[in-house]
Order: structure tokens, then C-alpha cells, then sequence
């Protein structure tokens, strides 16, 4: 965003008024395939572009990754139409009609709109730890002949072992 006449800004304050604010993003619509939005937008900053722009023939972005979902018409991305979902993550945006429409058509841009996303990365990452903790590290405490536990194992009984010593200098405090 830009202070009209003043130059860039990183923030805008509450006393701005929003008039004077006005969106830079152009040179960026015009040269990026995809956009990943992730920031916290304030309704009385302007959006990155309008719908008018989608239509231009300069308007080179095809994919729209909106994490911050913000529903348009008051929103930064005001083809952010609804929230997606992890099972349906994909809607299509036809910038003529202003409608959605299937994904992956050329005339139209993907949208994935998720807004439970930030939550979904912690709970995938679980469930994939679990699961390979669960099929290739359990096994292994029933496994007699396996030395994957012993050489995994850094402290026991409270000291290091064997394979571990190097560590003993950050152990007592002198970390160089």
C-alpha cells in the first residue's frame, strides 16, 4: 500500500484516513502466475486489485491462495467468494461473469480459500508423526534384535550415552 504522494508504507495508522490509501499491487498482477495472500487486512485499506482488474488482459494471476479468507465484498481479494473446504479446497472464479465456476478452466482463476488452514497444518503434521510413529517406531520396542532404540536413545539413567558424549559440554553449560 502507498500514502498517495508520500511513498511506501508498511503500516497504516488507525488516524489514516482511507482515502489517502491506495493499492501498489499493479506491477505484481501484471508479471505473477500465483498469489498466496496470508496477511492481516484492515477493511479500510483498499484490495490488491478490483474486480475490473481481473478482467484486464494484463491480469496474469491464475492462482489465488487466500489464507486469510476474508469474504468478499469486503475483503482484500474480492474473488474470495466463499471458504473452501480441505475435501473441496478448489472453486473457480470467472472474472467476466463474477460467478463461480469449475476450477481448472482457462478462463477462470483457482481459488483456494480455506479458512481453517493455519489449524489443518499442526493437525496433517500429527497425524502423519503419529501414523509413522505408530507402523515404524513400536514395533521396534518389541524387537529384541533391533539396535534402532539403542542408537536413538541420547541420555539414559540420567547420562549420556556412549554415542552421545560429545554432547557433554552443552550438558554442563559450556556451550562455546
Amino acid at each position: 500500500m502507498r500514502v498517495a504522494r508520500i511513498g511506501i508504507i508498511l503500516m497504516c495508522s488507525v488516524t489514516t484516513p482511507p482515502g489517502v490509501i491506495r493499492s501498489i499491487f499493479e506491477p505484481y498482477f501484471q508479471t505473477a502466475d500465483i498469489m498466496i495472500n496470508g496477511i492481516f487486512w484492515d477493511n479500510r485499506a483498499p484490495a490488491f486489485f478490483s474486480k475490473a482488474d481481473m478482467r484486464r488482459a494484463d491480469f496474469r494471476i491464475r492462482v489465488i491462495a487466500d489464507i486469510t479468507c476474508d469474504l468478499a465484498p469486503i475483503s482484500s481479494i474480492p474473488s474470495t467468494l466463499k471458504a473452501s473446504s480441505i475435501a473441496d479446497p478448489v472453486f473457480g472464479y470467472d472474472p467476466f461473469s463474477e460467478t463461480e465456476c469449475a476450477p481448472y478452466q482457462q478462463h477462470c482463476i483457482d481459488m483456494m480459500t480455506i479458512d481453517n488452514l493455519p489449524n489443518e497444518l499442526p493437525r496433517d503434521a500429527s497425524t502423519a508423526f503419529g501414523s509413522m510413529f505408530i507402523h515404524r517406531i513400536l514395533p521396534e520396542f518389541f524387537n529384541d534384535e533391533s539396535h534402532v532404540l539403542e542408537r536413538a536413545t541420547i541420555a539414559e539413567e540420567g547420562h549420556l550415552t556412549a554415542r552421545y558424549t560429545y554432547l557433554q559440554g552443552y550438558v554442563e553449560g559450556n556451550i562455546s
